[in-house]
């Protein structure tokens, strides 16, 4: 099973050196630990997220590891002209030695639509999507110096090319971002990687769309074996149930008070996006977010270390899940608390502190701004 952290750098009290410089030094950390990937997401105008370029934090971070992947999670592909992205994420793989796995999305906060100039877009986003997907897997995929050309609804281009070329061929690795049910029908129809996660609705639901899609693949003649399905899963871990439960709070209500107020909601909303206000209009309808809630609907895991190696395993065996990514640092969680001790427990050590191939020994107690290890 593989392990990786992620990040969306909330950065609620705007202190975003603290927040660059905590997230720098716990991804060099945790390649310590054994955990084989991070993942960045974009998001843009607003304190849910400051990392508008992920780009730019995974070629920092190429240089400061030798053997962890860096996956995107995600790149807005309905922002931005796509020969930009793919250059951008082409030079990312280039300078990691070819450590890039491409997550993309279409967006769907509609202030980021419009922060980008991008709001009338956001009806269309689909349409966006596919074709800006389709120009960057061109551009990657075809031989270095050949002519590139693509004539569609929204974007139509001649003879161009991508310099650098990505090191992974035909192209690194893509996944798409599957939150919804309009998305999971989107990444079937593309074939790619999933990247799932509970945050807008709730395990089981998560784990009936998870095993519909790959279902559907399966009818299609992929090999769902040679797709990857990581799951990416707010994680508190505290040496007793209740002391997660108090260190998380605050965070955790934050962060659900903030992404329940920027989805598409009222009277107006996008075509393809009706779920997330069904989503705001059930929240409120049942009192708002509360930690019991989110924890009984296991859209969080927020307890002690053996109780998610039961979660995992349960989690194994419901829907083949085999690769975690560990979402620690939510709501501006402060650095003692945010990954709850990575390691906080032997009990963990079988399923996340595996020795890393670039250390000849296992990492020595210490902290680094907030990954613990025993």
């Amino acid at each position: 099973m593989k392990f990786g952290i992620f990040y969306v750098l909330e950065c609620p009290d705007h202190d975003f050196p603290r927040a660059y410089r905590e997230m720098l030094e716990q991804v060099e950390y945790a390649e310590l630990l054994g955990f084989d990937e991070v993942w960045l997401a974009e998001h843009h105008g607003s304190d849910y997220g400051s990392m508008p370029s992920p780009q730019v934090a995974a070629a920092a971070i190429a240089q400061r590891t030798e053997r962890m992947r860096i996956g995107i999670a995600v790149s807005n592909l309905t922002f931005d002209w796509p020969v930009r992205i793919a250059e951008d994420y082409a030079m990312a793989d280039v300078l990691s030695g070819g450590r890039l796995d491409f997550g993309v999305g279409r967006g769907y906060q509609p202030h980021e639509f419009r922060n980008m100039g991008a709001g009338e877009r956001q009806a269309e986003s689909r349409e966006v999507f596919v074709e800006a997907l389709d120009i960057i897997r061109g551009l990657w995929s075809k031989p270095t110096g050949q002519p590139f050309s693509y004539h569609g609804k929204h974007f139509d281009i001649t003879d161009v090319d991508c310099r650098p070329t990505p090191v992974q061929r035909p192209t690194p690795p893509i996944y798409l971002a599957s939150i919804s049910p309009e998305s999971f029908d989107l990444a079937v129809a593309q074939g790619c990687n999933m990247l799932v996660t509970p945050t807008l609705m709730t395990m089981p639901e998560l784990n009936a769309f998870v095993v519909d899609a790959k279902r559907r693949l399966r009818d299609l003649g992929r090999d769902i074996l040679e797709l990857d399905f990581p799951m990416n899963w707010q994680i508190h871990l505290a040496e007793t149930e209740q002391a997660a439960v108090d260190n998380a709070r605050e965070a955790l209500t934050w962060y659900f008070d903030s992404v329940l107020s920027i989805v598409p909601q009222g009277e107006d909303v996008p075509p393809s996006y009706e779920r997330y206000a069904e989503l705001v209009s059930a929240t409120d309808k049942a009192g708002g977010v509360t930690v019991d809630g989110l924890r009984d609907g296991g859209v969080v895991y927020v307890g002690d270390p053996d109780g998610l190696i039961r979660q995992l395993e349960s989690l194994h065996d419901e829907t083949g899940l085999q690769h975690l990514i560990c979402w620690m640092r939510f709501g501006g969680t402060s650095a003692t608390r945010s990954a709850g001790g990575t390691s906080s427990s032997p009990r963990c050590s079988s399923w996340a502190a595996r020795p890393s191939s670039s250390a000849s020994s296992r990492p020595t107690r210490r902290s680094v701004s907030g990954l613990r290890c025993c």
